[in-house]
């Protein structure tokens, strides 16, 4: 017999996924099984699949240590995985890094080993965070390869529940400073439903898409190009980079979107630069040094890019 205490990263899962990630090598069929025969039990009692399980409950597998030892699975060691993460904040609950150009959020497209996911799994890791086997530390938003700033990854399994559902209610506020082509008005609002091209990997306005609504203010201009600060009132994938391509003025150097492309550059230049959670804390990531670097290049002031890197 196998004994488990429930802690903050399991508490709000389901009996039956709870079982299924602690046992990866047995069948969905056998975790039923085991669940329907009283081999799993909830505080003394049969345990029932759809159970939610809590704080401090005590889960108790009927089996064998040996049998236990072949069918779970230990811990990775993250050998090669780089620990290069620019942590922004850091509690029991989240964690927020500042993602840098050209970094995948997630695995993709065959590229599954150096992602800012799996750099943050390394990192806490190494300082022996990594506290349950069931549940892994997750980002709640994602940001394109190619834009920087703020992730939040959840440390455990109700918070990332949580702040979830924070950012989808928009009661976490989220802002991006974008470099755009041509001179916007002062400030706007984009309302244009979008749907996807998974295909493609676009994004276009489409009248039976999804609602969206973008507002921006432009924050200075150089060069026929803007600086915008912008705020997602929904999220959806490149909303962003859809909404100023509709409106006639893509992201510079936006190729997907028709932003065109400098040589040696093939990517927007936008980052995520301020969140703000409902106690009303806001985390900021600096603009990066190659999106200064291109700033200079198309004109801008020095006073003008310390006026875009402020929130207000």
């Amino acid at each position: 017999m196998l004994e488990f205490s429930i802690g903050p990263a399991e508490a709000g899962k389901k009996v039956q996924r709870f079982v299924r990630q602690l046992l990866p090598g047995v069948p969905l069929s056998g975790i039923h099984k085991m669940i329907r025969t009283g081999r799993v039990k909830r505080n003394g009692k049969r345990a029932k699949a759809e159970e939610i399980l809590a704080m401090g409950d005590v889960v108790r597998l009927y089996m064998a240590e040996s049998d236990f030892a072949q069918v779970s699975k230990a811990p990775k060691k993250f050998h090669g995985v780089s620990r290069d993460i620019d942590v922004i904040y850091e509690d029991e609950r989240m964690l927020i890094v500042n993602k840098p150009l050209g970094l995948l959020t997630h695995g993709a497209h065959g590229e599954h080993k150096d992602t800012l996911a799996n750099r943050v799994l390394a990192y806490l890791y190494d300082k022996d965070a990594l506290h349950s086997r069931v549940f892994t530390p997750a980002p709640v938003n994602r940001l394109d390869r190619n834009t920087s700033g703020l992730v939040v990854f959840g440390k455990t399994h109700e918070a990332t529940r949580e702040l979830a559902e924070q950012l989808k209610d928009h009661r976490i506020r989220k802002w991006y400073v974008a470099v755009v082509k041509g001179t916007v008005p002062e400030r706007g609002r984009i309302d244009a439903s979008l749907a996807r091209d998974t295909g493609n990997n676009r994004t276009f306005v489409a009248e039976d898409g999804k609602p969206a609504v973008t507002l921006y203010e432009r924050k200075a201009c150089a060069r026929n190009t803007s600086v915008v600060k912008v705020e997602l009132v929904s999220g959806r994938t490149h909303q962003i980079r859809a909404h100023f391509a509709h409106i006639g003025h893509p992201l510079w150097n936006d190729v997907k979107y028709g932003g065109g492309a400098r040589s040696g550059e093939h990517h927007q230049w936008l980052h995520a630069a301020w969140l703000a959670f409902p106690d009303e804390t806001v985390f900021h990531a600096p603009l990066p040094p190659q999106f200064v670097k291109t700033l200079k290049q198309l004109g801008y002031s020095a006073e003008d890019i310390e006026n875009i890197d402020h929130f207000k």
